[in-house]
C-alpha cells in the first residue's frame, strides 16, 4: 500500500488501484497517522484532529470504528495500523508515504541541514539538482488538500509548504549557477503568485527571467512584488532594483501623454533662463517628477549641455524636509568642490554654488519642495544684465539662448511666495486625460489584458481618478493577478471600505528611480552632477496622501478629517463650517490651506472639489475620530442640510419650481442621498425621515434621477417606521406614491397612497390625510393622467366641505379648477375657481385669494375671455403685492407675462417676465 498526501489524499494498492476512503473522517484519521509513520499518536490527539476540536461524546467509540475500517483497507504489504499503549501507530516502510519520501530527498540534498552536507550527501547544486527535482515532482497540489481535517492542515501544512519553497529556491539557485535559470521560471512564478510575501521567491524568479533574457518580464515581476510590500524590500530584491536602476538612464517608456504640459515647459525656457524658476505643482501622484525628468531627458537635453543637478527636497517626508545646507553640499561636490573644502554656513555655500552655476547651461531640478524658504538658497542667480545691451554677461549659445541655468521646482504645495517673490512661472499639473490614462494601463499591462474590453479599462482609469500613481499601482495589482480582468479590479476599488487599500502598495526607491513613468517616483540625477539619490521608503497612494496630511497645521488637519464625514465630491464653505462648527471666515482660511496642497481644489469661489480617492482617504482619517466626535459632527451636518433643504423646498413651493433650486440640488443630490442613508445607519431616525422627505420634494420639483429618488424615500420611510411616527409614515408613503406615478406605476402608487392615508388616520390628522391625496392628485396631473386625478380632486373638494376641514376648501377648489382647465373643461373650472375666490375672500384673502385668482384667470383664458383673464391676472399681481410675499408676487407676474405673450403683446410680456425674475431672486 502507498499513501500520497502531497496533494489530494490518495491510497494506492501495489497494482496502482486507488482505494482512498470516501469518508472525510477516515481520511483525516489516516492522514494524521501517515504524516508520522512509526510514531504513536495518542487517541486524544487523534480525536481532536479528526473532529477539528469539536468532538461529540461518542467520538471515542466512532474512532474505534474508523480504525477498524482502516485496518481492513490497509490489509496488504508495507503498512499496518496497530494499537500501541494509549494511541495508534501506522507502522511499516516510511518510503510508502510521499511526505516521508519528500523529507528524505530534502535531507539527502542538504536542504534540511544548517551547515555543510554530511559525508555521502550532495551539496545544493550539481549532484543535488536531481534530488531537488525529484522532491518537487512528488507534489501534485496543496498538501493534504482534502484530508478532512482543517486542524491537521493548520498544524502540518505550513512546515511542509515552507520546506517545498526552500527546495524550489535551492533548485533555482543551482540552476542559476549552471546557467539554466530559465528552466525553473514557470514553477517559481506560480509559487511567487501563491506566496507574494516571500521575497526570496520573487528575487530568484527575477534572476531566472533575467538570465533567460526575459528582461521586461523580470522587471514586471519585480514591480509587482515591491508594490505589495508593507515595508522595505529585502537585500535580494534591493539588488534586483539596483540592477534595473542601472539599466534605466532614460525615462520609462510607459510615460504617456502630457504633450500640452511638455509644450508649456518648452515655452517657459526663456523666462527660466532669465532667472524665473518654473514651478510644477499638482496633487500627490500626479507625476510631477516624471514629467520634468522626461522633459529634461527627451526634449530638453539639447538645452542643457553642461549637465543636470537634481535633489529630492523631501518637502512632505515624514522625517521632515531636507536642510538646504545639506543639498548645497551635495551640489557643490557635484560641481567639483572637494568635500573637505565645503563652506560651513548655508549662506556661504549658497554664494559659492551660485558663483559656480553662473554662465552654465544647466538644469537644476528641485523635487518635492516644502516652502519658499527651503528653496531660496538653492535658486540660481538670474543672469546679470549686459551694460552693452546684450542679453547677459554670460553671453548666448549658438542657438541664441542665454547661457544661464534653469531651475525647475516640483511641489504638491502651490508655493505662492515663489510665484510672487521670485517671479516663478506656474505650471499646474492635473490628472491624465482619459485616453492617456487608458494608454498608460495598456502599456503597463500589455494589449492582451486591455484590448478586449476598452470600456472596462476606461472604467478602471476613472476609478483611479486618472492619477498616474494610482494607475500604476492598479496595473501592478493586476499584473500580480493574471486571472483578474480590469473590471474585477474596478469592482474591488468601488468598495468604500477596502478600495483605497488596493492602491496602497509599496514602491521602493529603486523602482521609483528605475521606472518613474508617470508616477510620483524619485530618481537620481544625471549629467555633470547628481542630487540626492536617497529613497523615501514605501510609496503608495495612502502613503503619498499621508505625507501631505502630516504637513497641515492642526486646525486644517482637523477640518480635513471632519470633511471625511461628508459624502460629496464638492463642499461649499457653509457646509464645511457647519460640519466643523467654525465661523465661515475661519473655515475659508482653512479650506484655502487645504487647497494650497491640492487636498481640495477651489472649483468656483466658495466651492471646493476633491477627487474620489482623496474623499476616501479623508473618510479613512475620519474613522480615527472617537464615536462621540463622529456623531456630534454628523449631527451638525444633518442639521445643516435640514436647514438648507427647508429653504430650497420653500422656494420651489413659492415660485412653482426654481432654476436656482434645481441647480443646487443637482450639485448636492449625491451628498444628500448619502447623508440620508448615513442618518438611518446611525439611528438618527427623526432627522433621517425629515431630510428624506425634503429631499423627495426636491426630486419631485426637479425631476431628478428616479432610481436615487426611490433609495432616499425608502430609507426615510424605514426611519419613519423605526421612529414610530405615523404622520411621518404618511408623508414618506405619499412621497413613494408620487415617485411611482412619475414611473407610470399607477397601481403601485395607489397601494402606497392607501397605506399613507391609513397612517394619517392612525395619526388622527385629517388635514394630513387630505394633503396626502392632494399631492398624489397633483402628481397625476403632471403625468397627464386626468381621468385618475379628477375623481380624486372632486372627492377632496367634497371632503373639504366639512367643519373639520373647511380650511382646506379653497386649496381643493383651486386644484380642481386647474385640473379641469388642463383636462379641457374650462366652464366647470371657472365655476370652481369663482367659488374658490369667494371662499378665500370670505376668509380674509391672503395667499389663498391670490392663487384662486390665478385659477380664475387661467379658466377665463381657456374660455377665450382674454380681457377678463388679463384683468384677473392684474388683480392677482395687486393682491400678491399686498400679501408681501415676493415669491407669490413673482408667480403672479409670471402668469401675467404668459397671458400677454399669448396675446402677442411681447414688450409688455417681457417686462412682466423681468419683474417676475427679479422678485424670485429677491425672494431667494
Amino acid at each position: 500500500m502507498h499513501i500520497d498526501l502531497l496533494g489530494p489524499v490518495v491510497v494506492r494498492r501495489e497494482d496502482g488501484a486507488a482505494v482512498t476512503p470516501s469518508a472525510p473522517k477516515r481520511r483525516a484519521l489516516l492522514s494524521a497517522l501517515a504524516v508520522r509513520p512509526n510514531q504513536t499518536v495518542a487517541t486524544e490527539e487523534l480525536i481532536e484532529l479528526v473532529w477539528d476540536g469539536a468532538a461529540p461524546p461518542t467520538a471515542r467509540a466512532a474512532l474505534h470504528g474508523h480504525v477498524a475500517a482502516l485496518r481492513q483497507l490497509l490489509d496488504g504489504p508495507g503498512l499496518v495500523l496497530d494499537t500501541r499503549g494509549a494511541g495508534y501507530v501506522l507502522a511499516g516502510e516510511p518510503e510508502r508515504v510521499d511526505v516521508l519520501r519528500f523529507t528524505r530527498l530534502c535531507e539527502r540534498a542538504g536542504v534540511l541541514l544548517p551547515g555543510p552536507p554530511a559525508p555521502g550527501e550532495a551539496a545544493p547544486g550539481g549532484p543535488a539538482l536531481p534530488l531537488l527535482r525529484a522532491a518537487l515532482d512528488l507534489w501534485r497540489g496543496p498538501a493534504l488538500e482534502d484530508c478532512g481535517s482543517v486542524l491537521l492542515r493548520e498544524r502540518v501544512l505550513p512546515q511542509l509548504t515552507d520546506l517545498r519553497l526552500r527546495v524550489l529556491e535551492e533548485l533555482a539557485e543551482g540552476l542559476l549557477r549552471a546557467g539554466r535559470g530559465g528552466e525553473s521560471a514557470a514553477e517559481l512564478a506560480a509559487a511567487a503568485d501563491a506566496h507574494p510575501s516571500r521575497q526570496t521567491l520573487t528575487a530568484r524568479l527575477v534572476r531566472c527571467l533575467e538570465q533567460s533574457g526575459r528582461h521586461a518580464e523580470a522587471r514586471e515581476r519585480y514591480e509587482r512584488a515591491v508594490a505589495r510590500l508593507s515595508g522595505p524590500p529585502g537585500p535580494e530584491l534591493l539588488r534586483a532594483g539596483e540592477r534595473f536602476a542601472a539599466r534605466s538612464a532614460a525615462p520609462d517608456r510607459r510615460f504617456v501623454g502630457r504633450e500640452p504640459e511638455l509644450d508649456r515647459l518648452d515655452a517657459a525656457l526663456p523666462a527660466a533662463r532669465a532667472g524665473r524658476p518654473v514651478l510644477v505643482t499638482g496633487p500627490a501622484g500626479a507625476g510631477k517628477t516624471a514629467l520634468v525628468r522626461h522633459w529634461v531627458a527627451q526634449r530638453g537635453a539639447g538645452h542643457f549641455p553642461d549637465g543636470l543637478l537634481r535633489a529630492d527636497l523631501r518637502g512632505f517626508d515624514p522625517d521632515g524636509p531636507r536642510e538646504p545646507a545639506d543639498v548645497l553640499g551635495e551640489f557643490l561636490v557635484a560641481l567639483g568642490v572637494a568635500p573637505d573644502a565645503l563652506p560651513v554656513s548655508t549662506a556661504d555655500r549658497s554664494r559659492r554654488y551660485r558663483d559656480l552655476l553662473a554662465g552654465r547651461r544647466m538644469a537644476v531640478l528641485l523635487d518635492d519642495a516644502a516652502s519658499y524658504e527651503q528653496l531660496l538658497p538653492l535658486l540660481p542667480d538670474p543672469p546679470a544684465a549686459d551694460p552693452a545691451g546684450g542679453d547677459s554677461a554670460g553671453g548666448q549659445s549658438a542657438a541664441g539662448e542665454c547661457a544661464a541655468p534653469v531651475a525647475v521646482v516640483t511641489s504638491r504645495s502651490r508655493l505662492r511666495h515663489l510665484l510672487v517673490r521670485a517671479g516663478g512661472v506656474p505650471l499646474p499639473l492635473g490628472v491624465l486625460t482619459r485616453e492617456d490614462a487608458a494608454a498608460l494601463l495598456a502599456r503597463t499591462l500589455g494589449p492582451d489584458r486591455t484590448e478586449d474590453d476598452p470600456e472596462a479599462v476606461a472604467a478602471l482609469a476613472e476609478a483611479c481618478d486618472l492619477l498616474p500613481l494610482a494607475l500604476r499601482l492598479a496595473a501592478a495589482r493586476l499584473a500580480a493577478r493574471p486571472d483578474w480582468s480590469p473590471g474585477d479590479l474596478t469592482r474591488e476599488l468601488a468598495d468604500e471600505d477596502t478600495g483605497l487599500a488596493a492602491l496602497s502598495g509599496a514602491l521602493s526607491s529603486a523602482l521609483s528611480s528605475a521606472a518613474a513613468g508617470n508616477g510620483n517616483g524619485n530618481g537620481s540625477a544625471s549629467g555633470n552632477g547628481s542630487g540626492s539619490g536617497s529613497g523615501r521608503g514605501p510609496v503608495g497612494l495612502t502613503t503619498a496622501l499621508d505625507r501631505t496630511y502630516r504637513t497641515l497645521p492642526p486646525a486644517a488637519a482637523r477640518l480635513f478629517t471632519l470633511l471625511g464625514l461628508h459624502p460629496g465630491a464638492v463642499i461649499d464653505t457653509d457646509t464645511a463650517a457647519a460640519l466643523a462648527d467654525l465661523p465661515s471666515a475661519t473655515t475659508r482660511t482653512l479650506l484655502a490651506a487645504l487647497d494650497a496642497v491640492h487636498l481640495l481644489e477651489e472649483a468656483t469661489p466658495g466651492r471646493y472639489a476633491r477627487r474620489e480617492l482623496v474623499r476616501r482617504y479623508a473618510a479613512w482619517k475620519a474613522a480615527e475620530l472617537t464615536c462621540d466626535e463622529r456623531f456630534v459632527a454628523l449631527d451638525r451636518l444633518i442639521a445643516h442640510y435640514l436647514d438648507v433643504t427647508a429653504g430650497w423646498t420653500a422656494e420651489c413651493a413659492a415660485v412653482g419650481g426654481s432654476e436656482r433650486a434645481a441647480a443646487w440640488f443637482r450639485r448636492e443630490e449625491s451628498a444628500l442621498r448619502a447623508v440620508v442613508v448615513c442618518a438611518e445607519h446611525y439611528g438618527r431616525t427623526a432627522a433621517c425621515w425629515q431630510l428624506a422627505h425634503r429631499t423627495a420634494l426636491l426630486y419631485e420639483a426637479t425631476g431628478h434621477d428616479r432610481t436615487h429618488w426611490r433609495a432616499v424615500v425608502e430609507a426615510g420611510l424605514s426611519a419613519a417606521h423605526a421612529d414610530g411616527d405615523e404622520a411621518a409614515v404618511a408623508r414618506l408613503g405619499t412621497d413613494l406614491a408620487v415617485l411611482h406615478i412619475a414611473r407610470a406605476a399607477h397601481r403601485t402608487a395607489a397601494e402606497h397612497l392607501d397605506r399613507a392615508v391609513a397612517a394619517a388616520d392612525r395619526a388622527g390628522d385629517a388635514a394630513l390625510r387630505h394633503h396626502c391625496r392632494d399631492r398624489v392628485a397633483a402628481a397625476l396631473l403632471r403625468a397627464g393622467r386626468y381621468e385618475r386625478a379628477l375623481p380624486m380632486l372632486t372627492d377632496l373638494v367634497t371632503a373639504a366641505r366639512t367643519p373639520a376641514t373647511d380650511h382646506l376648501l379653497v386649496h381643493s377648489l383651486t386644484g380642481l379648477a386647474d385640473a379641469l382647465v388642463l383636462a379641457g373643461a374650462p366652464g366647470p373650472a371657472l365655476t370652481h375657481a369663482d367659488e374658490a375666490v369667494r371662499a378665500a375672500t370670505a376668509r380674509s384673502g391672503g395667499a389663498e385669494a391670490v392663487l384662486a385668482t390665478h385659477s380664475r384667470a387661467r379658466a377665463l383664458h381657456a374660455l377665450g375671455r382674454r380681457d377678463a383673464a388679463l384683468s384677473s391676472a392684474r388683480l392677482a399681481v395687486a393682491l400678491g403685492r399686498t400679501v408681501g410675499d415676493p415669491g407669490l408676487e413673482a408667480r403672479s407676474h409670471g402668469l401675467l407675462a404668459d397671458l400677454l405673450c399669448e396675446l402677442g403683446r411681447g414688450v409688455e410680456g417681457a417686462e412682466a417676465r423681468r419683474r417676475a425674475e427679479a422678485l424670485a431672486a429677491d425672494g431667494g
